[in-house]
């Protein structure tokens, strides 16, 4: 039952403000967030939908775009608390509010202010030939799963097949690099339960093994085929294998998916003393091997091998990677830095497993398990063999609408592609998240996945132009956002101490800045973004006669 509660007086907030309010009394645990933007109040619930972050401590834009101050998730309070940006998953709710000349007043049902709301199952079933969809995707990732959430969101009432060689339904795999999470259960996005209601048709375990675009067939091996009317190639990546003596030796691991972290967990194992602790080796020292990394050191005796000065040099300097350093060596990390590898040996009482590392310095590291974070390539052998011209980096170029341009006009539906395999257009110039930072790919995949389905529901493209976030736990909460020119930044300035990983960098290519990122200082980076979004971000000469884009309006 809706509850009316009194929160204050009709000045309580100024335009741009928001805050938590206590409901439906003082005493009580559980919050509303009321916002008033261009001088109405709008109330939602309080938590980011992602991970629970208090949305009160994010960024509010003067149009009511809501931005999480942890990982970049965006809602809009004037629409419903409708969700605008991955990782999110649903939208916040949205409650009723009144003024009455001197106070203000939120509607509620006490039991639905900690909810969250998702997408409205369609009210009319899809076509039950399997053999034909209106939206079939190919690939079961981030970028698929909010594909279909928007689908719905915006009130597609199509048919969608997903096929993929995944055993499970979408998971979130950055949970498995940060803490080698092995139960897909855990990992899960979202329950089967919910694609059934969302009618939504998942072949799993499946390959597709033909891509004809003239007659907008896809060849799958179970030995079946598919009709569409819109594709969605959502293929990903596989892990690069070093050409190298040694890299098929048994313990030799990539990290991607479900069976990955098993066997490393089970390689690793756990020791009740230090002496018996696994020697783990680390090849990598960019963001997959550093998660890694940290999520092992308590139970191992692990060893980072990388061939940048410090972590993370080309994306984030060499103050802050020397800084992330100095804490992963207070929990017992050595470092190898700068190295290059020369091959692998056996151990000598077993021949077909890893026993060691060699570097071409000569130097030797014991080596149980290795644990390769040396890149990834896009999966797009499936695009070249169907007849598609492939970009230089092995990815396929599309428009700013994330459709395949070569193939328009040349079969008989659309074509898109998103996440890894996309190099694509927008209003800076062509894009290519990976290049300078891969790590980010959960957020730009599912936010293209979103901005696909908003096109396939509507029939109304919108450029897809958002600034690419990522995240990454190392000793505290890393928060980055860049745009395009991100990878060619030729200066740096750092307000406050990366040895106490509490500071936030300014990246710049001339006067403008292209990155920041951030510890310890939230909700600054979505800030930022923000202000990167709206091209009214300080120059570099504003940042470094000490303005702050926290005094920035954020009003388009």
């Amino acid at each position: 039952m809706s509850t009316k509660v009194r929160v204050g007086s009709v000045d309580l907030l100024n335009d741009g403000q928001m805050k938590e309010i206590p409901f439906p009394n003082e005493d009580s645990e559980n919050k509303v967030l009321l916002s008033k933007i261009k001088g109405q109040y709008y109330a939602t619930s309080s938590k980011c939908t992602h991970y629970g972050a208090p949305l009160a401590k994010g960024v509010l834009t003067s149009e009511g775009r809501l931005v999480c101050p942890w990982h970049g998730a965006c809602f809009n309070v004037c629409s419903n608390g409708d969700i605008e940006d991955a990782p999110g998953i649903d939208s916040l709710q949205s409650f009723k509010v009144e003024t009455d000349g001197t106070s203000v007043y939120i509607h509620a049902d006490a039991d639905s202010v900690t909810q969250t709301r998702q997408p409205a199952a369609p009210t009319v079933d899809s076509s039950s030939d399997s053999s034909h969809v209106d939206v079939l995707i190919v690939g079961g990732g981030p970028g698929a799963a909010f594909a279909i959430e928007a689908l719905r969101d915006e009130k597609f009432a199509g048919s969608i097949k997903v096929v993929t060689r995944e055993p499970h339904y979408p998971i979130d795999r950055t949970k498995i690099s940060k803490a080698l999470v092995s139960d897909p259960e855990k990992l899960a996005l979202r329950k089967p339960e919910f694609y059934k209601k969302q009618k939504v048709d998942f072949v799993l375990g499946t390959d597709a093994t033909k891509l004809k675009f003239a007659d907008a067939t896809v060849e799958l091996s179970n030995g079946s085929s598919v009709m569409y009317d819109n594709l969605i190639l959502a293929t990903g990546a596989f892990p690069m294998k070093l050409p190298l003596d040694g890299i098929d030796l048994g313990n030799m691991f990539t990290v991607r998916g479900v069976k990955d972290a098993e066997a490393i967990n089970a390689a690793v194992g756990e020791a009740e003393k230090d002496e018996d602790k696994k020697n783990v080796v680390v090849v990598g020292s960019s963001f997959i091997g550093m998660e890694v990394a940290l999520a092992l050191a308590a139970k191992a005796k692990v060893s980072v091998v990388g061939m940048d000065k410090v972590p993370f040099e080309k994306i984030l300097g060499e103050p802050i990677g020397k800084g992330i350093q100095k804490f992963h060596e207070s929990k017992g990390t050595k470092f190898y830095l700068p190295a290059e590898l020369s091959h692998f040996e056996p151990k000598k009482d077993d021949s077909k497993v890893v026993g060691s590392v060699h570097l071409k310095d000569g130097t030797t590291i014991p080596a149980d398990v290795v644990i390769l974070g040396t890149g990834v390539k896009p999966s797009t052998e499936l695009l070249k063999e169907a007849g598609l011209d492939l970009e230089k980096n092995g990815t396929v170029k599309t428009n700013e609408f994330l459709e395949i341009e070569q193939l328009k006009g040349k079969g008989k539906g659309r074509v898109f592609a998103l996440g890894d395999i996309a190099t694509h257009e927008t209003p800076k110039g062509v894009n290519y998240v990976q290049h300078w930072c891969a790590r980010s790919l959960k957020n730009v995949a599912a936010n293209h996945g979103r901005n696909i389905a908003h096109t396939i529901a509507t029939n109304k493209p919108q450029p897809f132009d958002k600034i690419a976030v990522f995240w990454s736990a190392q000793g505290q909460q890393l928060r980055y956002c860049g745009t395009t020119q991100a990878s060619s930044y030729d200066d740096l300035h750092i307000d406050g101490n990366p040895d106490e990983l509490k500071f936030v960098a300014y990246y710049f290519k001339g006067e403008e800045v292209v990155a920041a990122s951030s510890m310890q200082r939230d909700p600054i980076v979505a800030r930022v973004s923000e202000l990167l979004k709206l091209e009214k971000m300080l120059t570099k000469s504003e940042i470094k006669a000490g303005k702050s884009p926290m005094d920035v309006p954020l009003a388009a």
